[in-house]
């Protein structure tokens, strides 16, 4: 037999099993709550959004948050650059209770300090740190991509009020968040303003709260505000604005026309045309416009789109546009402009004047051609002469007949005058004209040799006649003293004093000495004045004598 043939066969036990070692109930209890607390993880958190901003400056992931009304309603989970590297994409995971935040209307933005026209806002975030911002949107679906604003909305949709559209030539300084006025009361702001998709006008949305809003009728105008309203006439310098802000950053005023009746209330949405100033927007429009043109051959400098038309001191219009245009036959330039007036202005002028046209059976065109017989003349005319400013007059001028009405496209073209300006000019180039013509250099020089002559003259009087006639005048007193002495001495010896010879000498003495007094005085005004030689004396007192 082999030798395993010799072994005893083996005896088997079965091993009983025991229970569970302890040291499995640490693990065990781990697992559970990791597991309790993803469960409940997961049932805390909301859906996960992603918003998209142009630069990450100022947030973080994992640290900062998403607001409503300064509450958290969830946190940013990463911050990451977009595909083609343009923008920046902010994953956000929402709580659970704020699913509602994902509305499709929800607008996000990036709270920091901010100083703008409404004030400063965000200092809070200097302590905290910048967070993302929202405005929970009305709409019922939901979304989960959005494109964050890079500033907070003017407006939020919890704010109670109604939103309204303007349409504008220029928005001027207006902007986003520029305050909305009536009666120089805060009432809205501007919550967007874009170019027109023709870019012809300006797309304005506004927001008026509550409960200013139903003040928004049909009737209501709007104007922009923006600035000072500077205004110089006859009565005087006037500045008229709405509030510092508005001079600073713009705004828009709203108001009714005088004599309007208010209205039914404005629906949501309804546009508005908005008027460039308070002037043209409060101006009453009376009746329906005409349209005219007139041809001006003279500059209009001066006179650009939006000035007055007046007849007569009404003011019944306005100048829409300027062409300036050239005559190849005659080699001039004219400007050909556009106007629209409203007859209606003139009152129970134009009523008369309408009344007289139909009991005469004739028609607009006809009462026109009527007016220009009469000497209707159109003429730019300058309003004020410190501002440069001008307007163009409708005016009766006498004598100004026989011109028949043109019609340029079915419109109406009025005669026209130069302007006064240009007739002043005229008349003042035509004074500088006859002024340039007087012969100044001639009259110059024979003045100039008018007074070297009499220079010359006087000096010779100066150095000869006058010495010669003081030596006169000396020996005329030394002889008149011999005289005087000699007869003192026959009046002592001789002649009683109230003889004839004694008064006769006495009295011829006297006129002596006035004599010469008179030439002493003579003498000495022809020194002092020699001139006066050759022109005479002038009208002063007449010379006096002296010892």
């Amino acid at each position: 037999m082999s030798e395993l043939e010799q072994l005893p066969e083996p005896t088997v036990h079965k091993h009983r099993r025991g229970r569970p070692s302890a040291v499995w109930i640490v693990p065990i209890i781990a697992i559970l709550a990791a597991g309790a607390l993803g469960l409940r993880t997961c049932l805390q958190q909301g859906p996960t959004i992603y918003i998209t901003f142009e630069n990450a400056e100022g947030i973080e992931a994992g640290k900062s948050e998403v607001r409503y009304k300064n509450v958290p309603v969830g946190k940013i989970t990463s911050v990451d650059l977009s595909d083609d590297r343009k923008h920046i994409v902010a994953t956000v995971q929402l709580t659970r209770g704020a699913s509602h935040v994902a509305a499709e209307d929800s607008q996000f933005w990036v709270e920091r300090p901010r100083i703008g026209v409404g004030g400063v806002s965000g200092l809070s975030t200097l302590l905290s740190g910048a967070y993302i911002g929202v405005d929970v949107g009305m709409a019922k679906e939901e979304r989960s991509h959005f494109s964050g604003l890079e500033k907070p909305p003017g407006v939020t949709h919890d704010q109670p009020g109604t939103r309204f559209r303007l349409s504008a030539v220029d928005a001027g300084s207006l902007g986003v968040q520029s305050p909305l006025y009536m009666r120089r009361q805060s009432v809205g702001a501007i919550t967007s303003l874009a170019l027109s998709a023709d870019g012809k006008t300006i797309e304005i949305e506004i927001f008026v709260a509550s409960p200013y809003d139903h003040l928004v009728t049909e009737n209501t105008v709007f104007w922009n505000a923006s600035g000072l309203d500077v205004t110089l006439d006859a009565s005087g310098l006037r500045l008229d604005t709405q509030s510092l802000a508005t001079v600073v950053a713009g705004g828009i005023a709203l108001g009714l026309r005088d004599g309007d009746p208010p209205g039914k209330p404005a629906g949501e949405d309804k546009v508005f045309h908005l008027f460039e100033d308070r002037r043209h927007a409060l101006q009453k429009l009376d009746g329906d416009p005409l349209a005219l043109a007139m041809r001006f051959d003279n500059p209009i400098r001066g006179t650009p789109t939006g000035v007055n038309i007046e007849f007569e001191g009404v003011h019944i219009g306005e100048v829409l546009a300027i062409h300036p245009g050239y005559d190849a036959k005659t080699h001039a330039f004219f400007f050909d402009v556009e106007a629209t007036v409203y007859p209606n202005r003139l009152g129970a002028a134009y009523t008369s004047l309408a009344a007289e046209g139909a009991q005469l059976g004739k028609s607009g065109p006809q009462m026109l051609q009527a007016l220009v017989d009469r000497g209707l003349r159109a003429q730019i005319k300058s309003s004020n002469f410190l501002t440069g400013s001008y307007y163009i007059d409708l005016e009766l001028v006498p004598g100004k007949g026989g011109t028949t009405v043109a019609t340029r496209d079915g419109v109406w073209v009025v005669p026209t005058l130069r302007s006064s300006t240009d007739q002043i000019g005229d008349q003042v180039s035509s004074i500088v004209a006859k002024i340039d013509r007087i012969p100044f250099d001639a009259i110059g020089d024979d003045v100039h040799g008018a007074t070297r002559a009499a220079t010359s003259l006087l000096g010779h009087l100066d150095r000869d006649v006058v010495p010669e006639a003081q030596a006169l005048f000396a020996r005329a007193d030394v002889a008149m003293a011999a005289l005087r002495d000699g007869l003192v001495s026959l009046r002592d010896n001789v002649a009683a004093p109230d003889s004839p010879i004694q008064q006769s000498t006495r009295t011829a003495l006297e006129q002596l000495e006035r004599a010469a007094f008179s030439l002493r005085g003579l003498a000495d005004y022809v020194k002092l004045h020699p001139e006066s030689l050759l022109r005479g004396r002038d009208s002063g007192p007449e010379p006096k004598g002296g010892k």
